[in-house]
């Protein structure tokens, strides 16, 4: 076996395109509702004249953790970007842990 398969593997099971859809829908969802959330406190750090909305959401892997002490099962995270509009450099990211089972874990929010 090798990482390829293992990816067309993991891509299969958890309905890959699906759920990195859902996960930047949950971000889209984050940032439409930022004034009422805690993307409020870091909105100071956003470039002049830019809000949430400008930036575009740019999805940039999957990360799959096994073999980790700090964790009984394996678990996921999909790591997505929001990037400036014309510069194209991420100025946050957006990472969602899911469960061996596929299930939404935790979310985190924050600046580079």
């Amino acid at each position: 076996m090798n990482l390829k398969s293992i990816e067309q593997i993991f891509n299969d099971s958890y309905d890959f395109e699906k759920l990195k859809r859902n996960t930047e829908h949950l971000l889209e969802k984050l940032i439409q509702n930022s004034d009422n959330n805690s993307l409020k406190d870091a909105e100071g750090e956003l470039p002049k004249g830019l809000k949430y909305s400008d930036l575009k959401i740019k999805y940039n892997c999957t990360n799959i953790f096994v073999n980790n002490n700090d964790r009984e099962y394996p678990y996921f995270r999909i790591s997505l970007h929001l990037v400036h509009p014309k510069t194209g450099i991420r100025l946050f990211y957006y990472d969602v842990d899911y469960n061996i089972d596929g299930e939404f874990s935790d979310e985190y929010f924050s600046r580079d």
